[in-house]
């Protein structure tokens, strides 16, 4: 494994996109199953760099009902609860592509295909189609990446801004690679045309419809 060192910025911009942590977010629904536990590297406050080598991959264990940090026996990592719809510290370096989760899922499993040459996601659980919208996804000029992710953080409400743009209150937001993510859109309705700086636009009803169905973890694949 190659391991290189990046430098923590205090306000994280990924494809034009800044993620406001000072945003108001709305109070947190309920959602079932949500809960998940994953490894977390602990790092000193004044610890200025993040190597991204010793960061674990996104494995999910069972559903914990404690916030508890458990022991390890790996120095300086902790079980730790993620809990849906916080933001991560400033500086966090997000999850990156996730290649060791299989596409399809026998146990019912729920993720989610994003399909770029149809403009269309579809949600799956297992092997299951259960639901799917039509979407706009990034231009040309400003595409969205492909390949096998992981939500890492939900958001019922954040606000989002680059180079031409401002956008707040943008509902149901869930970024699956650093400032890609899934939302709802209120600012256009012209689903099934490349419209995005790269994230994928849904319909306000559609991507709520999808936040619940979905969780911290939940398998991305977008591909052409």
């Amino acid at each position: 494994m190659q391991r290189r060192t990046v430098t923590a910025t205090a306000q994280p911009e990924v494809a034009g996109v800044i993620i406001d942590p000072t945003a108001t977010q709305k109070p947190v629904a309920a959602i079932p199953t949500s809960t998940k536990t994953v490894e977390v590297v602990v790092i000193p406050a004044d610890t200025a760099t993040v190597d991204p080598a010793v960061l674990p991959t996104n494995t999910i264990s069972a559903d914990s009902s404690t916030a508890t940090p458990e022991a390890t026996s790996v120095p300086g990592v902790v079980l730790a609860e993620i809990v849906v719809d916080t933001p991560t510290p400033e500086g966090a370096a997000a999850p990156v592509e996730s290649t060791e989760v299989p596409i399809s899922y026998g146990n019912g499993e729920h993720w989610i295909d994003v399909d770029l040459s149809q403009q269309r996601v579809y949600a799956y659980e297992g092997d299951t189609i259960v639901n799917s919208f039509l979407v706009s996804t990034g231009t040309w000029q400003t595409p969205t990446v492909t390949g096998r992710y992981n939500i890492w953080i939900k958001l019922r409400s954040t606000t989002m801004s680059g180079p031409g743009y401002y956008l707040t209150n943008v509902p149901f937001t869930m970024y699956f690679y650093k400032g890609y993510g899934l939302h709802g859109t209120y600012w256009h309705n012209n689903f099934g045309t490349p419209m995005s700086h790269g994230c994928v636009n849904l319909a306000t009803p559609d991507a709520e419809w999808l936040y619940n169905f979905s969780s911290v973890g939940t398998v991305v694949n977008v591909h052409y």
